[in-house]
């Protein structure tokens, strides 16, 4: 009987840390952005113009512009958007935003890994 206790018991927890485990690698999944790809002779005006023109977008909270870096691909990917809580639909209109200025030749979307 002993035995049979420790046993379930034993099998409780380890259900239990797997959920845990679970928990850990699914959490990186709320943090979401949009980062936005420019041509390589993009100028700083023209990713302030595409930050500034796709703010209105719901869903997408622009991260703030960092102007000044000594890192060049810093400067090269300054122009971020959060998408935590973005539907499909509001993504899209997102990347519709985006295509409208010439200087976008893309983007792409990142997650937060732990």
């Amino acid at each position: 009987m002993r035995r049979a206790i420790a046993g379930a018991c034993l099998l409780c927890l380890g259900v239990l840390l797997s959920g845990l485990a679970g928990c850990r690698q699914t959490a990186a999944l709320g943090r979401q952005e949009v980062v936005v790809v420019f041509k390589t002779d993009a100028t700083p005006a023209d990713h302030a113009r595409v930050w500034a023109l796709c703010q209105h977008v719901d869903g997408a909270v622009p991260e703030p512009l960092v102007t000044k870096s000594k890192y060049p691909a810093t400067l090269r990917s300054n122009v971020r958007f959060r998408v935590d809580k973005a539907t499909n639909y509001q993504l899209q209109q997102l990347f519709n935003c985006l295509k409208q200025d010439p200087s976008v030749t893309g983007y792409s979307t990142t997650g937060d890994s732990e």
